[in-house]
């Protein structure tokens, strides 16, 4: 039994997030974690994949990737993979409740890229090096001029690596952007918390939506919702929200709108909870 309503209790703590140095500390241990995992596996894929171009460029009597355990390469990989499906978006989350403004997952994901494009660029330094570059060479047929495909497969050393660069810088360069667009959303929010008007309003649209897994099953992806309230003047409006939690949403059920009313039809200017105590960060 309890003696604090849910939601109250909900609510402070999510709070006790916004600025407290303790929970940056620990979305940075998380990113750390998260990141060493993407490491690992970039070194454990990148190895993965030299094996597979030995093959193609060298003769089966030639110069292969040896020594390697495969029972401590699944157990590496298998470690990495947990690192790095629980640490970025843990991280996330504490980074999110630091800042009381969403847009961790763009960092989680351009850490993840960055820490795995690491591991491919330090571990293509030692790829095998091909027995006669240029040459296809068997054990018992002449040798054969490269085609354009094995070409691609020698330089992948260069390319690889570069590729996921590009592709971490992209994400940077995406994460800034939303983290930007966030700061903005969640000035206005504050805003809004102390000098907008806050009515009630109604959920008259909800669509769930669903995630299918390996087997087959069905999952509950979050929900898109479209509420209805009436602004300060008396006009009745509607605005569509996606929410990661639908289990709290319900069709016809009451909701709390945010609105300015110097500015009702801008629908940046309009935030939806769908939670009775709402944290700063529970308002999109």
């Amino acid at each position: 039994m309890e003696t604090v309503d849910p939601s109250v209790r909900r609510r402070r703590q999510r709070d006790r997030q916004v600025g407290n140095p303790a929970a940056l500390r620990m979305g940075v241990i998380w990113f750390v974690l998260g990141a060493a995992g993407a490491f690992v596996l970039g070194l454990l894929v990148s190895l993965w994949f030299d094996a597979l171009r030995a093959i193609s460029l060298n003769a089966p009597s030639g110069t292969h990737v040896s020594g390697v355990s495969v029972l401590l390469v699944g157990a590496g990989m298998v470690a990495g993979a947990l690192l790095v499906g629980l640490g970025l978006p843990v991280g996330a989350h504490h980074l999110d409740g630091y800042r009381a403004v969403r847009g961790g997952g763009g960092w989680a994901l351009a850490i993840g890229v960055a820490g795995f494009a690491l591991g491919v660029a330090v571990a293509a330094r030692d790829w095998v090096a091909a027995d006669r570059v240029g040459w296809v060479v068997t054990d018992y047929e002449p040798p054969e001029p490269w085609g354009w495909v094995r070409w691609i497969l020698y330089y992948a050393d260069l390319w690889l690596p570069g590729l996921l660069v590009v592709l971490s810088l992209l994400l940077v360069w995406s994460a800034v952007r939303a983290q930007r667009r966030g700061a903005a959303s969640a000035a206005t929010r504050d805003r809004l918390l102390t000098e907008g008007l806050r009515t009630t309003g109604t959920i008259s649209e909800l669509r769930i939506h669903y995630s299918s897994d390996d087997s087959g099953g069905r999952h509950v992806a979050g929900a898109t919702a479209t509420v209805t309230y009436v602004d300060a003047a008396g006009t009745r409006r509607w605005v569509t929200r996606k929410y990661a939690d639908a289990s709290v949403l319900v069709q016809g059920g009451a909701v709390q709108v945010l609105h300015d009313p110097a500015r009702a039809d801008d629908d940046d200017s309009v935030f939806v909870s769908f939670l009775r105590e709402p944290a700063a960060l529970d308002w999109v």
